[in-house]
């Protein structure tokens, strides 16, 4: 007689390229919006609007991004390759607090704030998809490749478009128009999570079930 052992764990699958699409959007967004609140012939147009210095600017706006991306950065590579929807999730759910903050934000602190949440959001975002990349048994460099040139890309978009589109109705759209993008981002990463979990269960053996590995029949 075959008994399941007590011991005995779901096993760990290894994760597909699809799976990279969830936080990689979420991140691509993120990266995006690192970049967006500046231009490259001068003064943005949030520092203009906010009366902000240049050295405000530079510590409300990269510095504390930066710092948020470091802080969501960890959780995200520790727990990303494992539980990806579980940090993609709330990781858009940051960057879509966080964008709307800095909208209709009056003052520095409100940008402040705005930009450690989009941070966080990003950073988590982007450890998840280092760690599921990283895990990769099959496609790991074309999908490392993919994604970096995608997220210089983005970096290098943002104070392009963001340009454009401050300059005819202000900073604040720029970021409004961010938020469905995040939504779109949040469902997919939502849908992944369940397409994912759905996989998982097929794929492990049910007691009773002939061909298990503890089961009669099954592999030694």
């Amino acid at each position: 007689m075959y008994v399941t052992p007590p011991n005995a764990t779901r096993p760990v699958t290894a994760p597909v390229w699809w799976q990279v699409l969830g936080p990689g959007s979420t991140a691509l967004i993120g990266f995006f919006m690192l970049t967006v609140i500046y231009r490259f012939d001068g003064e943005s147009e949030i520092q203009r609007d906010l009366g902000l210095s240049s050295l405000f600017l530079l510590v409300a706006g990269l510095v504390a991004y930066l710092a948020g991306v470091a802080l969501g950065a960890v959780p995200g590579l520790l727990l990303g390759a494992r539980f990806p929807t579980a940090v993609a999730v709330p990781a858009s759910c940051f960057l879509v607090f966080g964008v709307l903050l800095v909208a209709f934000a009056d003052a520095g602190a409100l940008l402040t704030a705005g930009r450690v949440l989009s941070g966080l959001g990003t950073g988590a975002a982007a450890g998840a998809t280092v760690a599921l990349i990283v895990k990769l048994r099959e496609g790991r460099g074309a999908a490392g490749g993919v994604t970096a040139g995608l997220a210089v890309l983005a970096l290098l978009l943002g104070p392009v478009i963001g340009q454009l589109i401050s300059e005819a109705v202000g900073f604040r759209p720029v970021h409004l128009i961010a938020v469905p993008f995040l939504l779109v981002a949040l469902v997919v990463n939502a849908v992944l999570g369940i397409v994912r979990l759905s996989a998982a269960k097929r794929t492990v053996p049910q007691p009773g079930y002939p061909g298990g590995p503890w089961q009669p029949g099954g592999a030694a």
